[in-house]
């Protein structure tokens, strides 16, 4: 390999990861090439660890790895609370909130793997260690040591997917400020045999138009989550029961430990950890704790003896909050861990670093290909940072909820507990059913990539669609590939054939889209919501809207198209 002359359009990619590859299928689905280092040996870590996904994410996912992910994630409905033994009144969830789905890293990564081994763009590299990075106006060339010592490689662009401890992110100076060690938890996957929506019924009120249809609990309905707030089992502190797939319950235990503040976060003191270790002995004890208040929450809860149940893996880990100061170097590029910490009760780390990746594909593959100045990847920092700065905030909220410090803090808690909660209130922003409930992913308004209007900047709302082929399916079917122009044109299902694709303003389109620098597909829709008859939706390839452009503005969608790209002035 290390004699060969790269392609010119490849992208080395550093960790193998679910973001790094990630990244290299959403890139290869673009016909780029890239290859992927990494120190280990190609066999995904145990354990579920980040295991909570948005629903939209969860879909990017199933489309970089095809059928191998089906039947591997587990819908959730609303978090539930029950602090000192006794149910937290639950909040009203928002309308049309999406859903979150449980799925193990292990099993996402496992997936993944087997993706990029099967794609004849991706070339991986085990057990190749990174020992410098150095670029010029053109290229990046990574000197690695793999097992036949040591190995150049050369590319347009550099990745760095390879965590919080990121060479890539050292090698090019950037700075990693934020809190570390700012809490301990102590994790669990459990094989147990328990009802995935325990009292959940109680969530929603009866539909009376189903009252003579019978119950089908197990059709796909929404699994509950449990957080547990100073139990009797774990004084103090917070449990958080997560259901997965297979009959597994994914346990975490908040450990104390001694909380501190550092300006500077490459180089800060160990903060002593204080509090019972997490030996076999006390990890039984915990799990056995959690499963009987899991089970006498159930219907029909067996007092008698413990659930019988599978300890399947375990592992204790300090949560930092850390923020890079940049995320683009030059020709090198940050995702994922090493980019950002946060907490995971405000964002799953896989669930961010997913969202980086969708983020930044599209921007490398339009640059590679020519369909957008290489000043495009400029608002991969701007969108994606100011993303995780948002998050960072949110974990913040979370700490004074889930580990108290101050009296004030306290109250707060208190009084979200109690139910004393209104919208845009600090106590909302407390309650950590929030993110979870109703996670909406990165809200990018304020991009110059944009065309200000109403709506623009948010997450697709997925409708049914025409594709110019006549197939009809959905909108977020025409993500990930290049840009959306979607017309709304009520009564298109009425027509007969194929005769819309010459009826209004159809024609006046096409002929403009065939114009276009970049590639966009033409689909309709007989409605959106929030939009007019003939309004017409720019749309990005990662599912934001770009521009909304009211019939009379049709003149401006190729400066709107232009903008998305990059290449507006």
């Amino acid at each position: 390999m290390a004699g060969n002359a790269p392609r010119a359009d490849s992208v080395i990619i550093a960790g193998a990861g679910p973001a790094g590859l990630a990244a290299a299928l959403a890139l290869a689905g673009r016909g780029v090439r890239s290859v992927v280092l990494d120190m280990g040996n190609g066999t995904p870590r145990a354990g579920s660890r980040a295991c909570g996904l948005e629903a939209s994410t969860l879909a990017f996912v199933y489309d970089l790895t095809g059928t191998r992910l089906d039947g591997a994630a587990e819908p959730w409905g609303v978090q539930r609370i029950r602090r000192r033994g006794r149910d937290v009144p639950q909040p009203v969830a928002e309308p049309e909130a999406p859903v979150r789905y449980g799925l193990s890293q292990q099993r996402l990564e496992r997936a993944l793997l087997d993706a990029a081994h099967a794609s004849p763009l991706v070339t991986t590299a085990w057990r190749h260690r990174i020992e410098s990075v150095e670029q010029d106006e053109t290229s990046v060339t990574v000197l690695a040591r793999g097992p036949g010592g040591p190995v150049r490689f050369r590319a347009q662009w550099l990745v760095g997917c390879d965590g919080a401890r990121s060479v890539v992110r050292r090698a090019v100076n950037v700075r990693f400020p934020g809190r570390p060690r700012v809490d301990r938890l102590l994790c669990a996957d459990v094989k147990v045999r328990l009802p995935r929506r325990i009292t959940a019924t109680a969530l929603v009120p009866p539909d009376p138009s189903l009252a003579d249809e019978p119950a089908s609990p197990d059709l796909g309905e929404p699994a509950t989550p449990w957080l547990f707030v100073d139990p009797p089992f774990h004084r103090g502190g917070t449990v958080l029961a997560q259901p997965l797939p297979d009959d597994v319950w994914r346990l975490t235990w908040q450990l104390p430990m001694a909380h501190g503040v550092a300006k500077a976060a490459e180089e800060t003191r160990v903060i002593p950890v204080t509090g019972d270790p997490a030996d076999p002995k006390r990890i039984a004890a915990r799990v056995r704790s959690v499963l009987r208040t899991l089970d006498a929450l159930s219907p029909e809860p067996d007092a008698s003896e413990d659930p019988a149940h599978d300890l399947l893996w375990s592992g204790e880990y300090e949560v930092h909050q850390r923020l890079a100061r940049r995320f683009r170097v030059g020709r090198v590029l940050l995702a994922g861990d090493a980019a950002h910490l946060v907490h995971p009760s405000a964002a799953d780390a896989v669930e961010l670093g997913l969202q980086d990746v969708r983020n930044l594909a599209w921007k490398l593959a339009f640059t590679l290909r020519g369909y957008a100045p290489i000043r495009l990847l400029e608002t991969y920092h701007g969108e994606r940072r100011g993303a995780a700065r948002r998050r960072l905030a949110l974990g913040e909220d979370a700490l004074h909820f889930l580990a108290p410090a101050s009296p004030a803090q306290k109250v707060g808690r208190r009084l979200t507990l109690m139910g004393a909660r209104g919208k845009g209130t600090t106590l909302r922003r407390l309650d950590p059913r929030g993110p979870a409930a109703n996670p909406s992913g990165p809200d990018y308004t304020g991009s110059p990539l944009l065309t200000p209007g109403p709506g623009v900047g948010e997450w697709i709302r997925d409708v049914e669609v025409f594709r110019a082929d006549g197939a009809e399916g959905w909108l977020s079917e025409c993500l990930d590939r290049g840009l959306v122009v979607l017309l709304i044109a009520p009564g298109i299902q009425v027509w007969h054939g194929d005769g819309w694709r010459e009826a209004g303003l159809m024609p006046r389109l096409r002929g403009r889209l065939d114009k276009l620098a970049a590639p966009a597909e033409l689909v309709v829709t007989p409605d959106y919501p929030g939009a007019t008859a003939h309004t017409i939706l720019l749309i990005r390839p990662d599912g934001y809207i770009a521009a909304h452009l009211p019939p009379d503005h049709l003149d401006i969608l190729e400066e709107s198209i232009d903008r998305a790209r990059g290449a507006g002035h």
